[in-house]
């Protein structure tokens, strides 16, 4: 099956130049016959400098450890469908809902049913990912191992504390409304009438619809509400109106710049007091002052949502074509990312002493050559949780007990979807789901900065989506999510 699997498609993987490909350590190197090689596929947008170095010294650690060693290739979303869609032969590859979509290609039998394998071959990375295996699952087998990060959207403010704190004595909460903005773009615009606290682009505010679960586009949603979950078009969710009416109030009331809808992201100043973002509790990135030119301080307003397609934002399948030695070598990989932090930050930052150093509190921080030859994304690579956090300077600390922190967050706050991992087939009604998708796109960049008045728009973008046949394409999803429910129960 391996060699078959292999051949097929050749001529089209050869018809694509691969923009971002890498194979792993030489193949002349020998690890003896009883260490097993294997193929994995990840994700990535660029290769870095160093990043054969960087696999050459994660096969010397895991051949000694677990007698495993990899060919890695970091390959553009195109590449990776491709090679899915040909049946190419590969051990291990990156999945997601959003890039070779898991449920997809696990319901087409492409990838390999782990389920009666963990616990006997890999039970401490069974007890790890403990509850989010149902992410991994379709149909009551495990086809797919999640990767533990940040599994719900968090929205959060990030202010200037050097004004609102320093200046003003105001204190920012670690938690607060939407609506608790108010007071605040209030003192700004006072002590500066001519600029905007609220400065916006175009593209309006960084997750503004996260609080509910796409089914097309933020048109048509479902609400996070596990008790009741229903398909709604986006004027009947009444938060989410309350926040246009508050966004059109403060764009009158001069918070929000009038050129907004047509701003590009670039053009906005750099010393604005209010910032959004989408990130989880602790995460620094947002906060370096040297970033900034001032100190930040966030406070969410909303999340975490968290839905299976949350949870499956990151995922490691094995293979369907493997044999299950190949099998049971891709789980002891999976679970060493998962278990060892010294191997996981050989994958997260590369090479101690050249490309990152740790610090005294037991984060990390990269040295300028990490920086420049070897800066990757960590969730493409596997367990984020078991990687060590990073610090964005000696002076700028982050808390090496982050994720604990997070997750600990999901428990207490977690808002839970209850679609069960719903994807809607549009292709019976793809032509609805076009006019009423560009009517949307005609009206949503006005709305979600503030421009129009929601209770004048809505009713008139309503009567345009209904002439369109926006009821009949309600009544097929609706349709389509009460059977997709049913099969689950």
């Amino acid at each position: 099956m391996r060699s078959i699997l292999k051949r097929v498609a050749a001529a089209a993987i050869a018809a694509i130049t691969p923009i971002v490909l890498l194979s792993g350590c030489d193949k002349s190197e020998e690890y003896g016959k009883d260490v097993m090689r294997l193929r994995w596929v990840t994700y990535g947008m660029s290769v870095p400098a160093d990043v054969k170095k960087i696999v050459k010294a994660a096969n010397d650690y895991s051949a000694e450890k677990i007698g495993v060693v990899v060919d890695l290739e970091i390959q553009q979303s195109e590449v990776i469908n491709l090679i899915m869609a040909s049946w190419e032969y590969y051990d291990m590859v990156y999945t997601c809902e959003w890039l070779n979509p898991f449920n997809t290609n696990a319901a087409k039998g492409l990838y390999y049913d782990i389920t009666d394998l963990i616990e006997t071959e890999t039970p401490d990375l069974y007890r790890i990912i403990g509850d989010y295996w149902e992410a991994g699952e379709l149909n009551g087998r495990i086809y797919g191992v999640p990767t533990l990060k940040d599994m719900g959207a968090e929205m959060m403010f990030r202010f200037n504390a050097d004004y609102y704190e320093g200046e003003k004595g105001m204190v920012i909460p670690e938690f607060m409304r939407f609506e608790d903005l108010e007071p605040y773009l209030e003192v700004y615009k006072k002590d500066f009438p001519a600029k905007y606290p609220m400065a916006m682009s175009k593209g309006g505010i960084a997750g503004f619809f996260f609080s509910l679960e796409s089914v097309v586009g933020s048109l048509i949603v479902i609400p996070y509400n596990r008790e009741t979950p229903e398909i709604i078009p986006i004027w009947e969710d009444e938060e989410i109106m309350d926040r246009l009416r508050l966004l059109h109030k403060w764009y009158t009331l001069g918070y929000i710049n009038p050129d907004a809808s047509a701003l590009e992201l670039s053009a906005l100043p750099d010393d604005m007091p209010v910032r959004f973002g989408v990130a989880w509790r602790g995460y620094s990135g947002y906060s370096n002052p040297a970033d900034w030119g001032f100190n930040v301080k966030t406070s969410i307003y909303d999340g975490p949502y968290i839905s299976k397609n949350t949870e499956q934002g990151a995922m490691t399948a094995i293979c369907a074509g493997c044999d299950e030695e190949h099998a049971k070598a891709a789980l002891r990989y999976i679970e060493l990312l998962n278990t060892d932090r010294k191997f996981r930050d050989i994958f997260a930052y590369g090479i101690e002493g050249e490309h990152y150093r740790y610090l005294n509190n037991g984060t990390v921080l990269r040295t300028q050559d990490g920086i420049d030859r070897y800066h990757v994304s960590l969730y493409p690579f596997g367990s984020v949780v078991n990687a060590s956090v990073e610090s964005v300077s000696e002076d700028y600390l982050s808390d090496p007990d982050q994720w604990a922190k997070v997750f600990d967050g999901y428990e207490k706050y977690g808002i839970y979807s209850g679609s069960e991992g719903f994807v809607y087939d549009r292709t019976r009604k793809e032509d609805i789901v076009t006019t009423v998708t560009a009517i949307w796109s005609n009206y949503s960049t006005d709305l979600s900065t503030g421009t129009s008045d929601p209770d004048v728009i809505m009713p008139k973008m309503k009567a345009e989506m209904e002439s369109a046949g926006l009821n009949e394409l309600l009544d097929d999803i609706r349709s389509q999510f009460a059977g997709h429910l049913e099969s689950i129960s």
